[in-house]
C-alpha cells in the first residue's frame, strides 16, 4: 500500500518534575543531619540513570521495515524546587536541571532550551512584605539557568513569570504556557498556601494567546499549560487543616485554556499524582465541540513527606502526547516512575532504591465529532441476506477493529485489531488456534496463537487508509477469511 500524507501531525515526550523540594525534607539526605552523605546518590544521577533505561518509554514498531526517528523531548518542573526558597536549596536545584538538560534522555540529546518551568509556593521567600523580595532567590535561581536563552526575570515583576513559548524540532509544533500562580504567596495571609492568577495575568495570558493564534497552523500545536496549584479540586486534593490552597480564580483561567485548545494542564503542589479530563459542559448552553483538557497532576519528585497512601513513594512522569488537527484527536500516554525506598522493614540503604513504572495509563482525548450525524434513510423489513453463511463460514470469530492516534513517529494512527466471539461457544474440536494478520506488501504478516494471545489482538500503524485481512485456522483444520477496514478519522463538524 502506498503511504498517504494526507494528515499533519505533531508528537512531543515531556519529562514532567514537580517538588523535587531540595532542602531539609530531601530525600537524599542523610537520615541523621549530622551523618555523612557518602553513598547517597544526588536525584539527578538517580534520574538520569533511570531515564537512560529502558521501560517502555522509547518506541518501536515491529510491523513496517521503515526506520523511524524518536518524538522530540521536553523536560517541565511545575514549582517547589525548594524547601525554604534558600540560597544553597536553589544551587541544588540549579545543579539537577543543568544535569538533566546536559544529559541523553530517551535517545534525545537535550539542552537548556528543551526545559519550561514555574515557580512553587516554597520558592518564595514568604516572610517578606513585597513581591521583590520574595521572589529575588527564584528570580537569581532562573537567571543563571536561562542565562543567555531568555531575557532576565526581575522580581519586582512577577507577572512577567507568565509567559507563551513555542518549541520546534522535527516538524513538531509544541506551545508551552509557563502561568504563575505564586505573586500572593505570603505568610500569615489567607495566600500562605494557596495558589492565585490575578484578571491581570489571566489578560496578559489572553492577549498573547489572541496575538499567537493570527498565526497561520495555530490548530497544529500541541498547547500544554503549566501550573503549580491544582486548578481543579479533587477529593484527593484536600488536606485536613490545610483550607482549599487550590488556584482563585481557576474557572476564568480553565475557560480561557478551553477557549485556545489547550490539550494538556499539567500541575504539582499536592505530591499526589493523578490523571482525569476535565470537559464540564453546562446543560443549558448549546452542544459545544470543544477539546477536553486533560489534567495531570505529578507527585513529588524529591521529597520525603508524602501523602498517606499505601503505594505512595517519590515519582516523576513521562508523557507522550499525539495530535491529529484534522481529527482533532490526541492520545495521551503518561508512564509514572516511582522510587522504591522502603521495604517490609521499612527504608532501605540507597543502594536498593529501585525505580519501576507504578502506573501507565492512557486517553484519548477529542470532542466526539470525528463521525457523521445520522441522516434520514428508508426503513424496510429484513430479508435474508449474505450474513448467516457469513457467521457460519467464520463460525461466529468476527474480527473487529478500533482506530486511535499512533504513539509511532512518522505514523498517524493505529489500527489495533482483535477476534470477538459471536453466538455459541465452539466445541474443542472447532476452537479457534490461530489468526494471521496482513495489511498489505508495506506490513508485516503479524501471527497470534491462543497459548500467548487469547484476543488475538495486533496493531498496525499507518497513514493512509487499509483493508486488513484476517485469516483464521481452527483446530480441525477448517479456514476462514474476514476484513476489516481502518479509515481515516476527520473531524465532523
Amino acid at each position: 500500500m502506498i503511504a498517504i500524507m494526507s494528515d499533519y501531525t505533531n508528537q512531543i515526550t515531556i519529562i514532567h518534575f514537580s517538588d523535587l523540594h531540595f532542602g531539609s525534607h530531601h530525600i537524599c539526605n542523610p537520615e541523621d543531619n549530622t551523618a555523612s552523605s557518602d553513598g547517597i546518590p544526588k536525584l539527578s544521577k538517580l534520574v538520569i540513570d533511570d531515564l537512560a533505561s529502558d521501560f517502555g518509554a522509547t518506541f518501536t514498531d515491529q510491523t513496517s521495515s521503515v526506520v523511524k526517528s524518536e518524538p522530540p523531548v521536553i523536560i517541565v518542573a511545575t514549582g517547589d524546587f525548594t524547601q525554604q526558597a534558600d540560597h544553597k536549596e536553589f544551587e541544588e536545584a540549579l545543579d539537577f536541571l543543568n544535569k538533566v538538560s546536559n544529559s541523553t534522555v530517551l535517545n534525545q540529546k537535550l539542552e537548556k532550551s528543551d526545559v519550561f518551568f514555574i515557580p512553587g509556593n516554597h520558592d518564595v521567600v514568604f516572610t517578606k512584605p513585597t513581591p521583590d523580595e520574595r521572589f529575588q532567590p527564584y528570580a537569581n535561581f532562573y537567571n543563571k539557568f536561562f542565562a543567555g536563552i531568555r531575557p532576565p526575570f526581575l522580581p519586582h515583576e512577577p507577572l512577567t513569570i507568565t509567559q507563551l513559548h513555542t518549541f520546534e524540532k522535527a516538524n513538531n509544533k509544541i506551545l508551552v504556557a509557563e502561568i504563575n500562580c505564586c505573586t500572593y504567596v505570603q505568610n500569615d495571609t489567607i495566600d500562605k498556601s494557596r495558589g492565585q492568577v490575578a484578571m491581570n495575568a489571566i489578560a496578559k495570558l489572553r492577549g498573547h494567546l489572541a496575538e499567537f493564534k493570527t498565526n497561520v497552523g495555530y490548530d497544529n500545536y500541541i498547547k500544554i499549560a503549566l501550573i503549580h496549584h491544582h486548578v481543579v479540586l479533587i477529593p484527593s486534593f484536600i488536606e485536613p487543616g490545610r483550607g482549599i490552597d487550590s488556584v482563585v480564580n481557576a474557572r476564568h483561567l480553565l475557560e480561557l485554556l478551553s477557549e485556545f485548545d489547550f490539550h494538556l494542564i499539567l500541575h504539582g503542589h499536592k505530591h499526589y499524582p493523578h490523571i482525569f479530563s476535565y470537559d464540564p459542559l453546562p446543560l443549558w448552553d448549546v452542544n459545544e465541540t470543544k477539546i477536553p483538557q486533560l489534567v495531570i497532576a505529578a507527585g513529588s519528585c524529591g521529597s520525603s513527606e508524602l501523602p498517606d497512601a499505601t503505594n505512595s513513594c517519590n515519582t516523576y512522569g513521562v508523557i507522550q502526547i499525539k495530535w491529529h488537527p484534522a481529527a482533532r484527536q490526541a492520545r495521551v500516554k503518561v508512564i509514572t516512575r516511582g522510587l522504591k525506598r522502603r521495604g517490609l522493614k521499612g527504608q532501605l540503604t540507597p543502594d536498593l532504591w529501585k525505580w519501576e513504572t507504578v502506573n501507565v495509563s492512557e486517553k484519548v482525548v477529542a470532542p466526539h465529532k470525528s463521525f457523521p450525524t445520522v441522516k434520514k434513510a428508508t426503513v424496510a423489513s429484513w430479508k435474508a441476506d449474505e450474513r448467516v453463511p457469513y457467521y457460519q463460514r467464520m463460525r461466529g470469530q468476527m474480527p473487529v477493529v478500533e482506530v486511535m492516534p499512533s504513539l509511532i513517529p512518522q505514523q498517524a494512527y493505529e489500527a489495533r485489531v482483535w477476534i470477538v466471539p459471536h453466538g455459541k461457544k465452539l466445541n474443542s474440536k472447532e476452537e479457534l488456534i490461530k489468526v494471521e494478520w496482513s495489511a498489505g506488501d508495506m506490513f508485516r504478516v503479524q501471527t497470534a496463537t491462543i497459548e500467548t494471545n487469547q484476543n488475538y489482538c495486533v496493531s498496525f500503524h499507518y497513514w493512509g487508509p487499509m483493508l486488513i485481512q484476517a485469516k483464521l485456522t481452527f483446530k480441525d483444520g477448517h479456514h476462514a477469511i474476514g476484513f476489516v477496514y481502518a479509515r481515516m478519522p476527520k473531524s465532523e463538524q
